[in-house]
C-alpha cells in the first residue's frame, strides 16, 4: 500500500530524502575520527559486571518496522558440501568464512531499535520510498567477532601492500573496522562502537525483494548503492566507494552515468531517513550509523557519550555477554533434532 502526503509541506519532506545532498563532514569532526580523538570523549553509562539490556531485531518482514538479517552469520541449512557459494554478506563476511561464528540475531539498545521503526515509518509515509525495506544487518558485535574482523582486514592489507609498516597497516585497517582493545580498562572508556549497542549497519532492500525462505536474498535484494555492503577489498576501489559522499563528488565533478545517479539518490535516502531520526553517519561507511555511543558524540559535537560497553565485564577483566536469545534458538533447534547432531552445530548459534 501507498501513502501520499496530506500536504504540500509534507510532499516537500518526502521529495527531500532523495533530493538533499549529503553534507561533507567538517574538516575538525574528520580530524576526530582520523586521530581518534574520539575514544577521549566520557561516557556516563557505567559499566558494570552485568551485560546491558538489547532488542532483538526480528529476521522478518513486519510491516512499519525495520527488520534484520546477520551479514556475519551462516544458517545451520547451509552446512552442505554441495554449497559453493559464498558465505555471508559483504566482503568481510566472506573473508572470515570458517574463522568465527557470530549470533543469528541482530540486537540493539531499545532506543536504537524505536529509531530504526520510526525511519521505516517515514519510508512507508513516502510515497516515493514506499517499497524500501530497511534491513539492519549488524548491530551488537562481540569482541572476539570485533577483534577477527580487525584481524582479517589488516591481514588483508598486509598481503596487499607489502613493506608497508606495522604502523601504518593499523592506521589504515583502523579507518573501516575498529580494533577491539585488549586491556578491559581500555574497553571500558572507548568501547568499538559496535560494541556499545549503538552501533548499526543499514541497508534498504526492495520490499517485494524479501525471501526470508532463501539465505542470499538479500544480496538480489539490497537498492543499488553504487559499492557492496562492506567493500574495502575491491580490485580497483579498495574502500574508496564505500565513503557515503563519494558520488556526491562524483556528482559535482559531473561524471556520473544514470546508475551511478540512482547510487546517489539511494545513499542520500539512507542517510536522509536515519539522520532526520537522531542517527550520525560515519563518514568513510554509507551503511554504518550511530547514536548515544562516543562515534555518535564525535559526529554531532556532544560533550559526552550515553552508552558504552552493551557487554559486562567483571573485577578480574572477565567479559560477560547476553546470550540468551542465542541459548533459547540452539534449545529450540537441538528439541527437534538429534542432540549429538545439534551439540555439533552449536558454533553456529555464536555459541
Amino acid at each position: 500500500m501507498k501513502f501520499k502526503p496530506d500536504s504540500p509541506q509534507e510532499q516537500e519532506k518526502m521529495l527531500d530524502l532523495r533530493t538533499t545532498p549529503i553534507p561533507e563532514m567538517g574538516e575538525e569532526t574528520r580530524e576526530k575520527f582520523e586521530k581518534k580523538e574520539w575514544r577521549d570523549i566520557p561516557i556516563t553509562e557505567p559499566t558494570t559486571h552485568e551485560p546491558k539490556l538489547l532488542e532483538v531485531i526480528p529476521n522478518r518482514f513486519n510491516s512499519g518496522k525495520a527488520m534484520a538479517w546477520p551479514a556475519y552469520y551462516k544458517t545451520v541449512a547451509e552446512e552442505n558440501e554441495n554449497d559453493r557459494k559464498p558465505k555471508g554478506f559483504g566482503e568481510l563476511a566472506q573473508a572470515i568464512e570458517g574463522k568465527i561464528q557470530t549470533s543469528p540475531f541482530v540486537k540493539v539498545r531499545t532506543e536504537i531499535k524505536e529509531k530504526l521503526d520510526r525511519a521505516q515509518n517515514i519510508l512507508d509515509q513516502n510515497i516515493d520510498t514506499s517499497n524500501f525495506q530497511l534491513v539492519v544487518v549488524d548491530g551488537y558485535r562481540r569482541i572476539d567477532v570485533q577483534r577477527e574482523l580487525f584481524n582479517t582486514y589488516y591481514n588483508y592489507l598486509d598481503r596487499e601492500q607489502p613493506g608497508t609498516s606495522k604502523e601504518e597497516l593499523i592506521t589504515m585497517a583502523r579507518k573501516m573496522v575498529s580494533e577491539a582493545p585488549k586491556d578491559s580498562e581500555i574497553l571500558r572508556k572507548s568501547p568499538p562502537p559496535h560494541s556499545t549497542g549503538g552501533a548499526v549497519d543499514v541497508v534498504l532492500v526492495y520490499k517485494n525483494k524479501i525471501d526470508t525462505s532463501s539465505d542470499y536474498w538479500l544480496q538480489e535484494a539490497m537498492v543499488p548503492f553504487g559499492a557492496k555492503f562492506d567493500e574495502m577489498m575491491d580490485p580497483t576501489y579498495r574502500d574508496k566507494r564505500s565513503e557515503t559522499t563519494f558520488y556526491e563528488k562524483e556528482l559535482r565533478k559531473g561524471t556520473l552515468n544514470e546508475e551511478e545517479r540512482e547510487a546517489l539518490e539511494n545513499r542520500r535516502i539512507l542517510y536522509n531517513v536515519l539522520t532526520e531520526v537522531g542517527f550520525s553517519n560515519y563518514f568513510t561507511e554509507f551503511w554504518h550509523y550511530d547514536f548515544g555511543n562516543q562515534f555518535n558524540a564525535a559526529a554531532t559535537g556532544k560533550p559526552s557519550a550515553k552508552f558504552g560497553f552493551a557487554g559486562g565485564i567483571e573485577d578480574n577483566g572477565h567479559i560477560a555477554e547476553d546470550l540468551g536469545a542465542e541459548k533459547a534458538a540452539f534449545e529450540n533447534y537441538k528439541a527437534s533434532h538429534d542432540p549429538e547432531e545439534a551439540e555439533r552445530v552449536k558454533y553456529h548459534f555464536g555459541l
